[in-house]
């Protein structure tokens, strides 16, 4: 599972903010025009997912 404690200005890490993009399908760069907002969504989708799941893992191990 990536390091969700390292971030960046953003609150995630550029490098899983790059595997999610990956995952989905997507393109990422510093700086890019033609990226979709649908795209875009769809790597924050994913990102707000993963996020998610760690942090309900983190509170059912922290509950036992």
């Amino acid at each position: 599972m990536p390091d969700y404690n390292t971030s960046d200005r953003r609150g995630v890490s550029k490098k899983f903010t790059q595997e999610i993009a990956t995952e989905v399908g997507v393109q990422l760069a510093d700086y890019n025009p033609d990226l979709r907002s649908r795209d875009a969504g769809r790597v924050g989708g994913r990102i707000t997912q993963r996020l998610v799941e760690a942090g309900k893992s983190q509170m059912g191990e922290n509950l036992r």
